[in-house]
């Protein structure tokens, strides 16, 4: 097959890693896997074994599948020269979200909760493809020996000016266990990215020792991972909650929201679940995690166990399986 897909740029988001991983696959078993953006760079952070072009050269050939996530490339993806059309929701309660539903495509959702919803809203008929880990970036490393045998690091990732991300909350509710539990550190991580490169360190506010990490390599990913005691994410409107599928996969205990966890978060066996991204449910959360070190370890367990089942390799192989069947009716 003949697969090309449409997105606004190669930064290092979730949403990019989707597409890059998804196309090293689909390139492993055979097929060809074209990304456009506007500038038509290969991607700086993540190897990609496709092609990548700009799209000014969109219409030059044509594809047997069309792939798009990005509502600000609409335009563009209707000139896409495609016999089929999927548009992969990927993010809840877009403005255009109406928009797009009434447009004759065919639909992906990457996540059970998100394609719930769609159906529930919009009547869709939507397949399944959820996220997926790359095992050999995110696995479980050795924990380096602490100095100081009481210390607790509590991970989350540090894009502190998305809202939606809620790591506001995460921290206040951090913040709040500081005389409880003196031995509390925070650990952040981000990549700037943008025009700008916008830094997120000078939004922080904590009380709490911390460590912001910026522009990791993938192949230390998984050592900060497993260097936390737990995770804390805190996501709203989310599709893929990326980083708690990671730190699950590096066996860190979670700590969540359902958005974007429902295929793999199961509270009080693969994570504990919050209500809702208030720091109140997140500090309660914490306390319960950092005074009782099985129930971490077992939910480390449980969760690695789980989320080894939401890889690339096993979704390509389902989304291969799916787009033959529909080119073939």
């Amino acid at each position: 097959m003949r697969i090309a897909a449409l997105l606004p740029h190669l930064e290092v988001f979730g949403g990019v890693r989707r597409y890059l991983e998804l196309g090293n696959e689909f390139v492993k078993r055979g097929h060809t896997f074209v990304l456009f953006h506007p500038d038509g760079a290969p991607p700086q952070w993540l190897e990609f074994r496709g092609q990548v072009r700009p799209l000014g050269s969109l219409e030059a050939e044509s594809y047997d599948i069309g792939l798009c996530s990005e509502y600000s490339l609409l335009p563009w993806f209707q000139k896409m020269k495609a016999g089929l059309k999927y548009f992969y929701f990927v993010l809840e309660g877009h403005k255009q979200e109406k928009d797009v539903v009434r447009r004759p495509f065919h639909y992906l959702g990457n996540s059970e909760g998100l394609c719930r919803r769609l159906e529930r809203k919009h009547g869709l008929a939507i397949f399944r493809a959820a996220g997926g880990i790359n095992p050999s970036i995110f696995h479980p490393v050795e924990k380096e020996p602490l100095a100081d045998p009481g210390r607790i690091k509590i991970l989350c990732y540090g894009r502190i000016y998305k809202k939606r991300k809620g790591i506001g909350h995460v921290v206040r509710a951090a913040d709040g266990l500081a005389g409880a539990f003196p031995g509390l550190q925070l650990i952040l991580f981000d990549t700037p990215v943008g025009k700008d490169k916008r830094d997120p360190r000078p939004l922080l506010k904590t009380r709490l020792p911390y460590e912001f990490y910026l522009d990791l390599p993938q192949d230390r990913m998984a050592w900060l991972y497993s260097q936390a005691d737990l995770f804390v994410s805190a996501e709203r409107r989310a599709g893929w909650a990326n980083t708690a599928a990671e730190a699950m996969a590096c066996r860190v205990p979670v700590i969540c929201t359902a958005s974007g966890t429902r295929d793999f978060a199961f509270s009080g066996r693969t994570a504990l679940v919050v209500p809702a991204a208030r720091p109140f449910f997140l500090r309660r959360a914490m306390v319960r995690l950092i005074r009782d070190p099985e129930l971490r370890l077992r939910l480390a367990e449980e969760g690695l166990r789980k989320i080894r089942e939401f890889t690339w390799e096993a979704l390509t192989a389902r989304l291969e399986a799916h787009f033959r069947a529909e080119i073939g009716s």
